[in-house]
């Protein structure tokens, strides 16, 4: 054997050992403590759903998973740490689909979270309406689409803040249908709630929760804005079914890591988020509360991220939302 032989053995033998070693080292994954960081605040509805997705993952995985917050600047601060980490699958980020899908469009930043980010599951999405106060003389959506068309600019609806995701679903409504609403922009949906109640403003997109206490005599629930029904208000239509072909929006919660993290971590980490959120009475505990279970694989949290990303970019386009 030669010289130039025995070498090459050498160097295909190392190579073996140390692809070897990189195999084992994802099929022992977790081998220690994972981190989340969630860019929401603390006590939020996808901050809660994550709590207790991994609560559920962490037993299963045999590895503490330790939640943070770091919510600020609508989710960038987040997601640039969730690129930022290292791709072991020890440091991930949760983040709103909003932070992924909408923020590109409308700040300045060297991430692109298409390329950026490896999408591994959805914790939750939230079934949100299409609601007036009752000031406003509309019975179904139908009657609301049509007394608007009547009346342009006359009147106003709600949302969390220019570029928020109430903000964008509005827009997308009114470049669908035709209408012309003046937007109100609020610091949060609480007090936008407060005054969509107290009839400061006539209408607004947002989650089922927040409008439950009023909706029996301060406001009139007109629409589900999402592709399906939901049983807290059953004979409920979307708008989709009322006439406005196309229109689906269903904020949602989702677990991402680095672009470059292995293919196998991010199928584990899948594989454990759908056997946590499939587990007995997370789906009972959370309906009440207007959250719901998204059973996605990451091929088709990628296609959905891609749609989303792509409709926001010609409606922001379109529209002129900006932040400020």
């Amino acid at each position: 054997m030669t010289a130039t032989l025995r070498m090459k053995l050498t160097l295909c033998a190392a190579a073996a050992v140390v692809c070897a070693g990189g195999a084992g080292a994802q099929t022992h994954y977790p081998a220690r403590q994972i981190t989340i960081t969630v860019g929401l605040q603390a006590g939020t509805g996808s901050d809660v759903a994550v709590r207790n997705v991994a609560e559920r993952m962490s037993a299963s995985l045999g590895q503490p998973i330790v939640i943070g917050n770091l919510p600020g600047a609508a989710g960038l601060l987040a997601l640039q740490a969730g690129v930022k980490a290292a791709p072991d699958g020890y440091t991930l980020v949760a983040l709103s689909n909003a932070a992924v899908t909408t923020l590109p469009h409308l700040q300045k930043s060297s991430i692109n979270a298409l390329k950026d980010l490896a999408p591994i599951g959805v914790f939750v999405s939230f079934p949100s309406v299409i609601s007036v106060n009752r000031n406003v003389p509309a019975n179904s959506i139908r009657e609301f689409i049509e007394l608007a068309r009547k009346n342009p600019g006359k009147y106003t609806y709600a949302s969390g803040g220019n570029g928020s995701v109430q903000h964008t679903a509005m827009e997308e409504l009114k470049a669908m249908t035709g209408i012309d609403l003046l937007h109100v922009p609020y610091k949060g949906m609480a007090q936008a709630t407060t005054d969509l109640v107290g009839g400061q403003v006539d209408c607004a997109i947002q989650g089922v929760v927040a409008v439950i206490p009023f909706a029996k005599n301060q406001v009139r629930v007109l629409a589900w804005t999402g592709s399906t029904r939901n049983s807290i208000y059953p004979d409920l239509p979307t708008l989709n079914e009322a006439g406005v072909t196309g229109y689906n929006y269903q904020p949602w919660t989702g677990l991402f890591g680095p672009a470059a993290m292995p293919r196998a971590i991010v199928t584990r980490l899948n594989e454990e988020m759908r056997k946590a959120l499939s587990a007995g009475g997370l789906r009972e505990k959370w309906a009440p509360q207007g959250m719901e279970i998204v059973d996605a694989t990451p091929q088709q949290i990628e296609k959905m991220i891609r749609d989303e990303y792509e409709r926001m970019g010609k409606l922001i386009k379109q529209t002129g939302i900006r932040l400020e």
